[in-house]
């Protein structure tokens, strides 16, 4: 049961400088807030993270634990990368900027490639809904950061 969420919102900035602030992937996940916990980063600290492990709280105290890579990254339009969480559920979460007149219209997609039993569950019973929030909540947090 593959499925994909997203939310998109302009922000009053250049691509160029929403791209310097996405690219250090740290800076991800203190957009996301409290629903997203970072567990490890990879890298040495002279580079930035090229991924990591991140812990993943839903409602009702559900968590999950997932293994990220950035994928692919092309200044200053796109970053991707993949999320393993145990050995059958595998994700993909992208970053696509489009700079206009205004700004730059930011969408933040999540995939769901392939599942466990469990996963596909949840997916299904409300998981796919609550992961598109989540999304919308990080974008706004990304605009306020611009004025927006």
């Amino acid at each position: 049961m593959p499925g994909t969420v997203e939310a998109t919102v302009e922000v009053p900035a250049r691509a160029e400088t929403l791209f310097a602030r996405l690219a250090t992937l740290e800076n991800h996940w203190d957009l996301a807030d409290r629903w997203v916990e970072v567990v490890s980063l990879n890298g040495d600290g002279g580079s930035p993270a090229d991924g990591g492990v991140v812990r993943l709280h839903g409602p009702l105290g559900l968590s999950r634990t997932a293994r990220t890579v950035v994928d692919r990254v092309e200044e200053p339009r796109l970053i991707e990368g993949t999320a393993q969480i145990g050995r059958r559920t595998r994700g993909r979460v992208s970053w696509v900027l489009s700079e206009n007149a205004a700004g730059t219209v930011v969408t933040l997609r999540g995939e769901l490639i392939e599942g466990a039993p469990l996963d596909r569950l949840i997916w299904a019973l409300g998981g796919r809904a609550w992961l598109e929030g989540r999304l919308r909540a990080t974008l706004l947090r990304l605009r306020e950061e611009y004025g927006g």
